[in-house]
Formats: C-alpha cells, structure tokens, sequence
C-alpha cells in the first residue's frame, strides 16, 4: 500500500516512476493499481521472473558471448506496463507510472528455486545490469520486496537499492526481527554504495495512544543510529513524525489515498506524503490537487460494490 501511494505522489508530479513486484511468492501490487491495467495485461503480464529466467537460460547455453552479453536481458521495459485510465495519460508534464509485475510465476519457481538462482556464478553481474537499466529509465524506481532474511530480500535491500523503507508494525517482535535486519543491511552493504535505510512504523492505531507512544518509543530505541546519515536533530525529527497511521478503510479494499476527500483531517495521504518527501529528499513533498471529477471517478473506479439484495417472494 505505501509503495502504491508514494508512486503514484510521485507521478503525479511529472517525474518517471516504476513500481516492481518482487514478492515472488505472494505478488499482489497490482491491485493497487487495478483500475489503470487492462485485465488480460493483468494475468498474462511478464515481469521479474521471466528476466531472471531468461537470464538463467541465456547462463548455461553453450556457444561465445561477449563481455556485456548479460545487459540484453537486464532490460526492463520488455515487460513494464503503463498505467492509464479510458486509454488516457494520467499524470502531467513527463509523469509516469509503469508497472513490473512479478511475472508468470510457476509452480517450479519455488523458494528453493531462488535461493539457487541467487548463488549462481555471474547472477551479481546481471542484478546489477538490471538496477543500471532501471535507474537509466526511470528517475524513481519503487520495489516491493518479501520481509524476513532470505536470498530475495537481500537482493532487494542490498543489491539494487539506494534506500530502503524497512517498514514493521508496532509489535515486539516485528520492531526486533526489522532493526536486525536493517543492520545486517549495513554490515554487508557494498563500500562503494551508501544505503539509506528508514525505519518506517506501520498501521499506529492511535485510538490507543498510550500503546502506540509505548510502541513508538521501543521502536526508536531499537532502530538507535536509524535514519543512518543522520545527525542526532535530524533523526530526532524524523521520529517526531516517522509513520503511517491505521485507517479501518483501507482493510477492506485495496485502494489508493489519493483519491481520498482532500476536505478530511489528516490522513494516510498526508503521511505518505511526508514519507515521500523523505525518500525523494524533498524534491517531492505533496500530491498536486485533481479535479473533483477524476478524484471521485477514480475512487468509484476501485470502491466494492454490494451484491443485490435477493428478490423475496410475495405471500398471498
């Protein structure tokens, strides 16, 4: 969900952004965006498991290669999606949300799968073919990545990233197991690359304001040096405002804060707006304001509808 909205905050103002599903095993960014892809793009959409299994392929053919051989299958654009609605550009200016789905994953492409894959001789070469690709396309590029220590996170959150949102809920467990991983991300992190990592509270009920104070407090603690790159102000007013909030709405749909009525009290829009800032380093720092009527065609685009009530009977 946040990587949805930041995307689309971003462009929304003129800029070129890629959204990648790299949740191998449970890929599902694409219903934030539902309303902006065509349905058939949708199920039979290329992505990031069909690079890496072309790229595989490609590694045990026989016959010479060239130095570079590797960067023709690192090339992005082959499956990005653009979104748009009615067949219409959505942002202005040069403003662009492409979308990478995961891909045709099959059952062969297996956690176990991976974790081979990722240990092949030459498979660094071709990761980081693909984050110069992206980075050559696009001015931001947005990757949703499965949590926990494995293969496919680090690769995510150590290979190709020059920040990472390690976002975690308020629960003892989920702030321990992500601080831990934010600084094994710091331990292996390439010395010629400085990774900014930004610990990212998620879904602060704060109905419960002492729990949630309590919450934030041991996260802070825990996260002790995190935003790294930070002076002790800065980073103390990072904390001062660091989170999303949980909203009882966004449990039922998968939809996007933009489209909220821009009339509320703050709201997750807002939050997303001020992490935005944060990872762009204030060069984005709001949504521009939409017409009244795209706002509301667009929410009604993604809102449930209600099944009919059943026909009753007439007793005679």
């Amino acid at each position: 969900m946040a990587l949805a909205n930041i995307a689309w905050i971003l462009a929304g103002n003129g800029l070129r952004v890629l959204a990648v599903d790299w949740d191998l095993e449970s890929p599902g960014l694409y219903r934030y965006f539902h309303p902006f892809l065509a349905e058939q793009a949708i199920g039979a959409a290329q992505g990031v498991v069909d690079l890496l299994n072309d790229y595989l392929r490609a590694s045990v053919a026989p016959g010479p290669r060239t130095a570079n051989w590797h960067v023709e299958y690192a090339r992005v654009l082959r499956h990005a999606i653009s979104l748009t609605f009615d067949k219409n550009k959505l942002f202005p200016d040069n403003g662009t949300l492409d979308y990478l789905s995961a891909g045709q994953v099959t059952s062969q492409d297996a956690p176990a799968h991976w974790e081979a894959f990722y240990r092949i001789d030459g498979v660094h070469q071709f990761i980081t073919a693909l984050r110069a690709d992206m980075k050559r396309n696009y001015d931001y590029v947005l990757i949703d990545s499965q949590t926990g220590l494995n293969d496919t996170a680090s690769i995510c959150a150590e290979v190709i990233p020059d920040v990472v949102a390690a976002c975690f809920v308020l629960s003892d467990h989920s702030i321990d197991m992500t601080a831990q991983f934010a600084r094994l991300i710091l331990d292996a992190e390439p010395a010629r690359r400085h990774i900014r990592i930004l610990p990212v509270p998620m879904k602060i009920d704060m109905i419960e304001t002492r729990r949630a104070n309590a919450g934030r407090a041991a996260a802070r603690k825990a996260f002790a040096g995190f935003p790294n790159g930070l002076s002790d102000p800065q980073r103390a007013a990072y904390w001062e405002t660091a989170g999303i909030p949980y909203m009882s709405a966004a449990a039922f749909e998968e939809n996007l804060a933009a489209f909220e009525d821009r009339t509320a009290p703050p709201s997750l829009l807002n939050a997303y707006e001020r992490l935005t800032a944060v990872i762009s380093e204030g060069q984005v720092s709001a949504l521009p304001p939409m017409d009244e009527q795209t706002r509301i065609r667009y929410r009604d685009a993604f809102t449930r509808k209600s099944p009919p009530e059943p026909l009753r009977e007439a007793s005679v």
